[in-house]
């Protein structure tokens, strides 16, 4: 494995941490700490993570895309940086603030923090598998594909299952607090553990790009 391949996927392993223990226990904090706003929480939350999170990837995209025609190979490292970095305010916001005194209100402030947090979040899947497609050999695409899933699959399955046991020791379902408390701590740190992955990731992926950029422009020469 190349290292572009090889810190993607590493900073890939970090977001899904993060994003499964979301996936899997977001529910949990809401239905848990708003048991009358259960039907709401569905209806909206479905339309989160389908609107907000398909709009991320597709200006996540679009963005990195745009930028490397022009020749900036660390605008897929950076899309990927900034949508995490941005996201980790809303994080903390949804599962930790609890500021005002109708109950209600501050379920609606976790909602939109969650939809926000969705909005910058996701644009990182696209520029990301893009960095592993563009710098592996043609025989080995489908595999390197393969192998960013299964490890980031294997660490999400690692963060739900450590995140059950943590929920179960601390009580969480006569607290439900706790969920907040835990989720907060795991995808912040999940997903600020991936910055450094990204940047390395970039650095090496644009190496890779200019390099094969350069080539071609003596190739070019040569046959002129």
């Amino acid at each position: 494995m190349n290292p572009t391949c090889r810190w993607v996927t590493i900073a890939a392993a970090c977001r899904f941490f993060g994003g499964y223990s979301i996936g899997f226990f977001g529910a949990s904090y809401f239905n848990k700490n708003w048991p009358d706003k259960k039907n709401t929480y569905g209806f909206l939350n479905a339309l989160v993570v389908s609107i907000c999170g398909f709009t991320s990837a597709i200006a996540g995209g679009y963005i990195s895309d745009a930028s490397e025609k022009k020749g900036i190979y660390m605008s897929k490292a950076y899309v990927c940086m900034a949508g995490t970095s941005l996201a980790i305010p809303f994080v903390c916001l949804c599962y930790l603030f609890r500021g005002f005194e109708n109950d209600d209100t501050n379920f609606y402030v976790a909602l939109v923090s969650l939809a926000l947090e969705y909005l910058f979040a996701e644009c990182w899947i696209g520029p990301a598998i893009t960095m592993i497609i563009n710098t592996i050999s043609p025989e080995n695409k489908g595999f390197a594909v393969s192998a960013f899933l299964f490890f980031a699959t294997i660490s999400g399955t690692i963060a739900t299952s450590t995140l059950g046991v943590l929920g179960t020791h601390f009580e969480a379902a006569e607290n439900p607090r706790v969920y907040g408390y835990l989720l907060a701590v795991y995808v912040c740190i999940a997903y600020a553990a991936s910055l450094p992955f990204f940047l390395v990731a970039g650095r090496s992926y644009t190496a890779v790009m200019e390099k094969r950029e350069k080539e071609k422009k003596e190739q070019d020469a040569l046959e002129e």
